[in-house]
């Protein structure tokens, strides 16, 4: 993808919740499907939680993101 920012992983996330309202989405995962670099992943996932967005759990070797209300309501605004 030619120009990403971390309301890409926000609308990706918001995706996942409305399969899966329990889901949780990976790191490893966010590389893959939106062929991110790792240190991208753990910057706008750090962004995401500071701004409330979304909670994380960074592993040492991976991490995990959910979508929370406040996160999917701004996806809402973006078209998510």
């Amino acid at each position: 993808m030619a120009h990403l920012s971390f309301t890409t992983v926000l609308l990706y996330l918001a995706a996942a919740y409305r399969r899966n309202p329990e889901a949780e989405v990976s790191g490893l995962e966010l590389q893959h499907e939106l062929g991110l670099e790792p240190a991208v992943v753990r910057e706008w996932a750090a962004e995401l939680a500071r701004e409330g967005l979304v909670q994380w759990d960074p592993l040492l070797s991976n991490l995990w993101l959910r979508i929370t209300d406040k996160g999917l309501a701004v996806a809402e605004t973006l078209g998510g």
